[in-house]
């Protein structure tokens, strides 16, 4: 029998894995870290708690959500997400049980294509929901749906070819805190990727933008 050199077993081994190998999500949050978000009397504080871990506190309740790590990017972001399918053991508190809640970093190009995108988020959440940004690329969108008896939660970390951002139009560093975690960590910086990412993601935003032709 041939033997095989290590090396070359790996390589033999990732190759049968195929698609079921993922690049490691680019998270927004570091474990025991906050971010608390208020906007027009209404607040959402999200806690990173182990591994994927997060949990919801708003409105005097409090949800929690084991998260997934994405396959693939996802309207731009390869994060972590919860769809929220049944399940008989999700809490309820004020008839709401389930998180529809997003965590990822998206990396642009330009200001004026990621201006776009942030006037989308803010029409994607509807007349009742909230999005607040920060100068430093931090967006966090939320609103509650209690005909779905559901919580929506997204939170972006805007970066532009590597670093964040330092000036955004329309932000409210006012309207969202962070908090570190004991060790003084609170935040991911960007990711670093290449050129062929950020123009992925251009192509799959316009993409989508073609169905929704404007952000007004």
């Amino acid at each position: 029998m041939k033997m095989v050199s290590g090396r070359s077993f790996t390589a033999l081994f990732l190759f049968a894995l195929g698609s079921s190998v993922h690049a490691a999500p680019e998270l927004v949050m570091h474990k025991g870290s906050s971010i608390v978000a208020s906007m027009g009397g209404d607040t959402v504080k999200i806690v990173a708690g182990d591994g994927f871990d997060r949990s919801y506190e708003f409105d005097g309740c409090k949800l929690n959500s084991k998260m997934h790590a994405r396959s693939g990017r996802w309207f731009g972001g390869l994060g972590i997400y919860d769809p929220a399918g049944p399940s008989f053991f999700r809490r309820e508190c004020k008839g709401i049980s389930r998180t529809v809640v997003e965590e990822a970093q998206i990396h642009f190009d330009d200001l004026r294509f990621a201006n776009d995108w942030m006037q989308r988020q803010k029409k994607a959440v509807g007349k009742g929901g909230k999005v607040a940004w920060t100068n430093d690329g931090l967006l966090v969108a939320w609103n509650v749906a209690p005909n779905r008896g559901q919580l929506n939660v997204d939170v972006w970390r805007m970066c532009f070819s590597g670093p964040r951002p330092q000036e955004l139009p329309g932000a409210a560093d006012g309207a969202i805190k962070v908090l570190p975690n004991p060790s003084g960590q609170a935040l991911h910086e960007c990711a670093t990727v290449g050129k062929d990412v950020v123009d992925q993601i251009r192509r799959q935003l316009e993409e989508e933008w073609k169905k929704y032709p404007s952000a007004d």
